[in-house]
């Protein structure tokens, strides 16, 4: 029997009732509809309420719908039973649906109040650590994932171990293909076991095609030129390489450079984005402030499946009942979107305003952004809470890792790169963005020019 749920991105998507009934109506899971995908950036692109939800269940379409190609493959299937690729296929659908299951309220944003040395332990305990030892792999991948992935595979093991057995699932082996590893494969099984984990974790997995498609269509950006149906097409394998991208992929994999480019660079990044989220990320410190407890806890998320919906909550209460509070001003703020406009929108404007070498300056705006955020704010007399500068929340853009994106031909694999199919193209980097309240703009930037040449040494080129 198959479920079948209308995604406004993939269409229709088919789930097998076992699927259903042991993960997907699962609490746990279910908790990811009130999980936003992009944090506060509805403040700024109004159709930005996606959610975790419908992202794991996209994530689970494409990486069921690629294995399923490649095992029309011949070389693929070749001297490898089907039912090892069945049980390969089971463990990638669980993973894709399950992979997200960790992340706390506001996704990044409330990731820095989560217990990362009490979530490893508890996975010690679980049997994780041993897990990964005796698969010959030493515990880099618990130190270096990052705390909602840790979060996903202790839920896992502690939600859905029973219920994944019952599947013929490796509760284990879907922890592995979250952290980007196959235990079987290090164990010396199968290619397609490490391919398995690829698929879910590598430059070109199936997550990330589901987050540029869903987020620039769900936002409106309309920023993405992309075929992602011939990019599910192209997806092919080597024994040696691993997951690669066949010749298929030519026609668009610029575009899927370039819109990723874009997705980040006018959404995710955009400035008043980058300030909904700072001024999110200050109203739950604030909240951690003026209560005197974490808003999110690890107790919390697994015994109370916290979500958006219930720390917002929280901030409503509070800010209600301390209205002299730094947290009532910022609530109020966040409430009635009152955003100011920052020092500079864009690179264009950032290089005509700063008269200074643009990456020495972008590096000392936020490597000293505490000290200078409070300079700036005794320097025009401004409440501490009015200055911020910020890059962005968001992980920074690495072209370097699509640069390794792998194109199969004629037997072999090399890198994108290789091929020059980029050639000498400089991919845009994050700009920092300086947030002031309005009518302080010129002074301040004037200012932190003025500084930044104090502190680093040499004179501006018109000589002031």
């Amino acid at each position: 029997m198959v479920t079948q749920i209308k995604d406004p991105v993939h269409g229709y998507i088919e789930l097998p009732e076992p699927l259903v009934e042991r993960v997907v109506d699962r609490s746990a899971f279910q908790r990811l509809r009130y999980v936003r995908q992009l944090s506060a950036t509805n403040l700024v692109y109004p159709g930005a309420n996606h959610t975790r939800f419908e992202h794991s269940l996209g994530v689970y379409h494409l990486g069921r719908t690629v294995f399923e190609n490649l095992r029309e493959e011949p070389y693929f299937v070749r001297d490898t039973p089907d039912r090892v690729l069945d049980e390969i296929q089971r463990t990638l659908e669980c993973a894709c649906l399950l992979h997200d299951v960790g992340h706390p309220p506001f996704s990044h944003i409330c990731e820095p109040f989560l217990d990362t040395s009490e979530i490893r332990e508890r996975l010690a305990d679980r049997g994780l650590r041993a897990a990964f030892r005796d698969a010959g792999v030493d515990e880099a991948p618990l130190r270096t994932a990052n705390d909602h992935e840790l979060l996903g595979c202790l839920i896992i093991l502690r939600e859905f171990q029973e219920d994944l057995e019952a599947m013929g699932v490796d509760p284990f082996e879907v922890c592995a293909y979250v952290l980007g590893y196959s235990l079987v494969y290090e164990r010396g099984g199968p290619w397609q076991h490490g391919l398995g984990a690829q698929l879910l974790h590598s430059p070109i997995d199936v997550d990330r095609l589901d987050y540029i498609t869903r987020d620039n269509q769900m936002t409106g950006a309309d920023v993405l030129s992309f075929d992602t149906d011939r990019m599910v097409d192209s997806y092919t394998a080597h024994p040696e390489e691993g997951l690669a991208l066949s010749e298929k992929a030519l026609s668009t994999l610029g575009n899927y450079l370039e819109g990723r480019i874009a997705l980040y660079m006018w959404v995710t990044q955009h400035h008043k984005s980058v300030y909904a989220n700072i001024l999110l990320r200050e109203l739950v410190e604030e909240l951690a402030t003026v209560t005197g407890e974490p808003p999110v806890t690890l107790e919390g998320i697994l015994e109370g499946y916290v979500d958006d919906n219930t720390v917002m909550e929280r901030l409503r209460v509070a800010a209600r009942d301390n209205p002299e509070t730094t947290l009532a001003a910022l609530h109020e703020r966040f409430r009635r979107r009152r955003f100011p406009k920052t020092c500079w929108k864009h690179r264009i404007a950032y290089a005509d305003r700063i008269d200074a070498d643009l990456d020495a300056f972008g590096q000392w705006l936020v490597s000293n952004d505490d000290r200078l955020e409070t300079a700036l704010a005794e320097r025009f007399d401004l409440p501490a809470h009015e200055v911020w500068i910020e890059r962005s929340y968001v992980p920074e853009y690495e072209p370097a890792e699509l640069k390794e994106i792998p194109i199969a031909y004629g037997g072999t694999t090399r890198s994108a790169g290789d091929w020059g199919l980029y050639g000498e193209r400089a991919f845009d980097a994050p700009i920092p963005f300086v947030y002031v309240p309005d009518g302080h703009k010129t002074n301040a930037t004037e200012w932190l020019v003025d500084r930044f040449y104090a502190e680093y040494g040499g004179r501006r080129e018109n000589g002031s």
